[in-house]
């Protein structure tokens, strides 16, 4: 392309990329992959707040991230196995959490169940606590024709022997796709969360969630072509939790020399009691 060389394999590091054109997360871009050999990554977005900017990348099972990031400069490493030993850290200023921890993980019955525990050291705004770190996850997928299902379970315990403190959290979700029609696929799903407890760490801190998401996306049929509309799609998520209603309608671009489909969303939220709304713009994704 204009004489340019890319590495191979390339433009399908283009699938984890999330463009920001909103009138109320801002503009930019996260994970834009750079062209050398290495899976190197770089994320610039202008919020309403401020600048994030920042580089990562992935080597093997190792993650590392750089940056700055809400206004709090960011340093974080973290190694992920399905299963064996492994550990994380995170450094960040101006009093923000930062910590490190090292545990075991195995997972089983491929990949859907989980168990982890750990043990860490973390700080948080002059606060400074050793912790431990349990949970245990598991997702029962199943077929009904040309319904599919899903049902999530995880439980989270963090202790703090130091303070005397602990919290659980127990996670329900509950997920469904079908598609009646060629090209159309609706789609489904419900988180329930529960928490007990406190902790001396705020970042670890979990809260209740109750929401529920709903989506209809119709793909149009053709090929691929200099640009056309590739498909049309509505959502829906209610967050019971907070009393908040949103409504976005979305109109996906379709083009060859594109990765994914790319295109305006407009949408309006609706807030406690039905007050506090606002309209939503932006621009949005979505995989060929």
């Amino acid at each position: 392309m204009f004489g340019l060389k890319f590495p191979s394999g390339y433009f399908s590091r283009f699938d984890r990329v999330e463009v920001l054109a909103s009138n109320t997360d801002g503009y930019g871009a996260r994970f834009l992959p750079v062209p050398v050999t290495a899976d190197l990554r770089v994320t610039l977005v202008k919020t309403p707040t401020g600048l994030d900017y920042g580089v990562g990348s992935q080597l093997g099972n190792l993650n590392v991230l750089v940056g700055v990031f809400g206004g709090v400069p960011k340093a974080e490493m973290n190694q992920s196995l399905p299963s064996g030993f492994q550990w994380n850290g995170l450094v960040q200023g101006r009093g923000a959490l930062s910590r490190f921890a090292f545990g075991y993980t195995h997972s089983g019955n491929e990949g859907r169940f989980r168990l982890l525990n750990a043990l860490g050291l973390a700080a948080e705004a002059g606060v400074g606590a050793p912790y431990g770190y349990s949970e245990v996850s598991g997702s029962a997928p199943r077929s009904f024709g040309k319904l599919n299902t899903a049902v999530g379970l995880t439980g989270r315990l963090y202790t703090f022997p130091l303070q005397m403190d602990a919290q659980a959290s127990f996670d329900l979700s509950l997920s469904a796709n079908y598609s009646p029609l060629p090209g159309l696929l609706l789609e489904a799903s419900h988180l329930e969360r529960g928490v007990a407890g406190s902790v001396p760490i705020g970042g670890f801190g979990l809260g209740r969630v109750q929401e529920s998401n709903f989506a209809a996306t119709y793909r149009l049929a053709g090929s691929d072509t200099a640009l056309r509309v590739g498909a049309l799609r509505s959502r829906v998520a209610r967050n019971w939790a907070g009393d908040r209603t949103t409504l976005l309608g979305d109109v996906l671009l379709r083009s060859s020399a594109l990765p994914s489909m790319l295109g305006p969303s407009v949408g309006y939220q609706w807030g406690p009691g039905g007050q506090d709304g606002h309209w939503l713009v932006s621009l949005v994704a979505l995989p060929k």
